[in-house]
């Protein structure tokens, strides 16, 4: 009757499936493996051709073992499929440069078939490998994502000139594109270097790129002039290139992270910009003609050194209303007091100010107290503005904090499953105790004691390291001031208490352990020493 029930239930279930549209259950499929799409075929005839005309193709090498299996599926797939359908979507991730022949003839046929969204992941152990050219000059794609990465081996060398390469000539020619993410892409000229070159002026509907990891060589210049960019991210970009030029009239957001390899300067005309982070070691070399709609800037000079260049910046974010800056940044302007004497505050428009700092750990004679006057240089033009600052014996009290609560966790849990395990121990003794005296002896009471003295050992590390444990605990409360102490005190308290109950359960279950050692020692003694029956 269960199974019949069972049958009927997946059969209703599965009608309801086969009862959905097309379009429905290609968007169902397209959340798996076009391998685990086409398996779909044998539940009736309604799956047996869904799968030809999905617009969605979600190709993964690491679907089979070998690449000739993986070569022989995506044939089958192409060949299979409906050739009147679509592809609007797809997903490839392979690795190796062999499975790379397979990854251009699955684009081929996608661009084929107009396709609009691509997101390639791939893996090489090789650098030199060029980007297909017919990828760049698409008139259907609006959506692209490529992002590379090398195998473990080679993670931690120097970035080579080559990883997955655009070249300079083959300018990006993709009318239809709205959004851009490269992923440790090389940008690259062919022969000579060249001083400037715009990368993406054939990319006219583009409203989001993004260039992370990227590296360009042999350009000491990129030009990104974009009349609907509204998003732009550059990220740890390296390489020969020393100045981006940014034309994005509706531009709204630009973040800049991570530029350690070399000083670029930004010549960037933003009118209408609202966000703008940047986060990096040294300065934001700035030239723009004003940011008229700034609302939220978010800087982060880690190692700043040079303070007119700070106030320099900070002029070029006077109409922002909500601003935050690293507490090196600050102190910076601390030890140069004399730069902003009889200056008014550039700010005039600011209702947040928050400080922050980018490093815990900094040598005392670096730390530099907030002197008033750069307070007033940056608050006195905004009477209203609030002002947060968090310093770094805030940021460390935070973090203790957090891992105390972490540990205190992580102490109970054990102590939890330690008091479980001692109370089967018992219950196990308790049965032993019950048994024959003729089973206790062939148990081997020398086979006993050693069993006990390694109980004695192994619950002697555990209080060991429930005390060591809790130490280290009170070390880390030890460094936290009195209002973030509070919080985890009771927590603590309880644990210990806890702890407390643990090891004498523990102390408990090895005098148990001798007793029963013990009372077996006894039994044998008793039993020898009863009288002996003569022969009869």
């Amino acid at each position: 009757m269960d199974s019949s029930h069972g049958k009927k239930r997946m059969n209703v279930e599965d009608d309801r499936l086969s009862g959905l549209p097309d379009e429905l259950i290609h968007k169902i499929l397209s959340f798996i493996g076009i391998k685990q799409a086409i398996q779909t075929s044998v539940l009736s005839s309604r799956w047996r051709f869904i799968w030809t005309s999905m617009p969605y193709l979600n190709f993964s090498r690491d679907d089979f073992h070998r690449l000739h299996n993986f070569s022989e599926f995506v044939t089958h797939v192409l060949s299979g499929r409906n050739n009147q359908a679509e592809v609007s979507s797809v997903k490839l991730s392979f690795h190796g440069e062999d499975a790379y022949v397979i990854a251009e003839q699955i684009m081929k046929y996608a661009f084929s078939h107009n396709m609009q969204k691509l997101n390639v992941a791939c893996v090489f152990d090789d650098d030199n490998v060029k980007f297909p050219l017919f990828l760049s000059s698409s008139r259907s794609l609006k959506h692209l994502s490529v992002t590379k990465e090398r195998f473990p081996l080679t993670v931690y060398r120097w970035r080579h000139p080559f990883s997955y390469a655009f070249k300079a000539t083959s300018i990006l020619e993709l009318p239809a594109l709205t959004t851009l993410y490269l992923h440790d892409v090389t940008f690259c000229c062919d022969e000579n270097p060249v001083e400037c070159i715009d990368l993406f002026s054939k990319c006219a509907n583009l409203k989001s790129l993004t260039l992370k990891g990227c590296y360009i060589y042999g350009i000491t210049g990129i030009r990104i002039r974009l009349p609907l960019l509204s998003n732009l991210t550059l990220e740890s970009v390296g390489g020969n290139v020393e100045v981006f030029g940014i034309v994005a009239p509706q531009l709204k957001n630009l973040t800049i992270r991570g530029s350690f390899v070399r000083d670029h300067e930004y010549l960037i005309s933003a009118p209408d910009l609202v966000f703008l982070l940047y986060s990096g070691y040294d300065h934001l070399k700035l030239y723009t003609n004003g940011f008229l709609s700034l609302e939220k800037a978010d800087i982060c000079v880690s190692s700043p050194k040079d303070a007119h260049q700070v106030l320099r910046l900070l002029q070029h974010l006077h109409r922002v209303k909500s601003l935050t800056l690293n507490l090196e940044i600050v102190e910076l302007l601390s030890s140069s007091v004399e730069l902003m004497s009889h200056k008014p505050s550039p700010f005039v428009n600011l209702k947040s100010l928050k400080i922050h700092p980018a490093r815990e750990e900094v040598p005392e004679h670096d730390s530099v107290k907030m002197y008033a006057e750069v307070k007033s240089y940056l608050l006195d033009g905004s009477s209203g503005a609030t002002f947060t600052m968090v310093t770094r014996e805030e940021i460390r009290a935070t973090r203790n904090t957090k891992l105390a609560q972490n540990r205190i966790t992580t102490l109970h849990a054990l102590l939890e499953q330690e008091k479980a395990r001692i109370e089967t121990k018992l219950t196990k003794i308790a049965e032993q105790r019950s048994l024959p005296f003729s089973e206790c002896i062939d148990s081997h009471i020398d086979m006993c004691w050693k069993y006990t003295s390694v109980q004695i050992k192994t619950g002697k590390e555990k209080a060991s390291n429930i005390i060591s444990e809790l130490q280290e605990i009170k070390d880390l409360l030890a460094k936290l001031p009195a209002s973030n102490l509070a919080t985890v005190q009771s927590s603590f308290s309880t644990l210990c208490a806890e702890a407390d109950i643990v090891t004498r359960k523990i102390a408990e279950c090895i005098k148990m352990d001798c007793d029963e050692g013990q009372r077996r020692l006894s039994m044998c003694i008793h039993e020898l020493a009863a009288p002996l029956q003569p022969p009869s």
